[in-house]
C-alpha cells in the first residue's frame, strides 16, 4: 500500500505554540511555592520567637515571686512536690525545716501551699481572720450535702452563723457539756483497762470525737442498737480524714479525684456513696 505523503503546510502550527499564560504556567506555580515556603518559615519563626519570649517572661515571674515567698523545695510540672512527700508527709514537712525554716511554701500539685513547722507560728497565722478559708472540699461535687463543703467567704459567713446559732441553743452549757464530758468517760476508762499498754489511739479518737459531734447534731448519742448508724457515721469519719484531707493528692491534683472515683481506685467510689449515705442520715 502506497505511503501517503502530508504537506507541511496542512499542519495547523497554532495548536502546537504555547501562549504567553501557558509558557508563564510552570514559573507562577514555581514562585508560589516559594512564596509559601517563605511564609512558613516566617511563621515558625514568630513562634518560636514568642514561645522563647513567654517561658523567659515565665521565668522571670517566677524566679521574682519565689523571693517574695517563704523558701522551699522545688518540685516538678503539674504535681509539684507530691511525689517526694512519701508515705508520711508530716514527717517530711518535719525535717525540711532543718533547712527551710519553719515556715516552707511548695507546690502540691498545682496548689501553691504554705506549710507551718512551729505550733506558736500556726497560732498566730491562723488567729488572723483571712486564714478562716479552707481547703477546696473533695465530695464538693455532690449535690445537696450541706454547707460543709463550702470554701471562702461563703465558709466564714456560715461559720459565723453556725456558732450563733449553736450558742444559742446551748452549746457550752450543762445539757450538751454533759454528753461531751460522758464520751470522754468512756474514752478514759478504755485507756485505763490498757494499764499502760502502747497502742494506736487515733481510731479511739477519731470515734470519740465523732460521737461527740454526731450527739451535739441529733441531740442524743447513739444507741447500742443502731449498729449500721454507728458503722456508718464511723466510716465518714474515716473518708473525711483518710479521703479529704487538704494534703490529698486527689484533692489537689484536677480531674484525679473523679479518675479514682470512676475507676474505683483507693476506695474513693465507696468515700462518695458513704458521704451520700452520712447526708441523708443527717437529714
Amino acid at each position: 500500500m502506497p505511503v501517503k505523503k502530508i504537506s507541511v503546510s496542512h499542519i495547523d502550527s497554532t495548536r502546537y505554540v504555547l501562549t504567553p499564560k501557558q509558557r508563564s504556567t510552570p514559573v507562577v506555580i514555581e514562585q508560589l511555592r516559594r512564596e509559601a515556603i517563605h511564609k512558613r518559615k516566617k511563621f515558625c519563626r514568630l513562634q518560636f520567637e514568642k514561645l522563647l519570649d513567654s517561658s523567659y517572661s515565665g521565668i522571670l515571674k517566677w524566679y521574682k515571686s519565689r523571693q517574695k515567698r517563704p523558701p522551699g523545695p522545688v518540685g516538678l510540672p503539674f504535681v509539684g512536690y507530691l511525689p517526694f512527700l512519701g508515705k508520711e508527709p508530716h514527717k517530711t514537712f518535719w525535717n525540711m525545716r532543718k533547712k527551710y525554716g519553719d515556715i516552707i511554701s511548695v507546690y502540691l500539685g498545682p496548689k501553691y501551699t504554705i506549710v507551718l513547722n512551729e505550733y506558736k507560728v500556726a497560732k498566730e497565722v491562723l488567729s488572723h481572720p483571712g486564714s478562716l478559708d479552707r481547703a477546696p472540699d473533695l465530695f464538693k461535687h455532690l449535690d445537696d450535702v450541706g454547707f460543709v463543703v463550702e470554701n471562702g467567704a461563703r465558709w466564714v459567713e456560715q461559720r459565723r452563723f453556725t456558732m450563733s446559732t449553736a450558742k444559742g441553743l446551748g452549746l457550752g452549757k450543762d445539757y450538751w457539756g454533759t454528753l461531751i464530758m460522758e464520751e470522754l468517760f468512756n474514752l478514759i476508762q478504755k485507756l485505763q483497762k490498757l494499764k499502760g499498754k502502747p497502742f494506736d489511739i487515733s481510731e479511739d479518737l477519731l470515734s470519740s470525737l465523732n460521737t461527740n459531734i454526731l450527739s451535739l447534731l441529733i441531740g442524743r448519742r447513739l444507741g447500742k442498737d443502731e449498729v449500721d448508724k454507728i458503722h456508718l457515721s464511723a466510716e465518714f469519719a474515716d473518708a473525711a480524714m483518710t479521703k479529704m484531707g487538704p494534703s490529698n493528692p486527689a484533692s489537689l491534683v484536677p480531674g484525679l479525684r473523679k479518675t479514682f472515683e470512676i475507676f474505683k481506685i483507693a476506695g474513693y467510689d465507696k468515700a462518695r456513696k458513704t458521704v451520700l449515705q452520712f447526708s441523708s442520715f443527717l437529714k
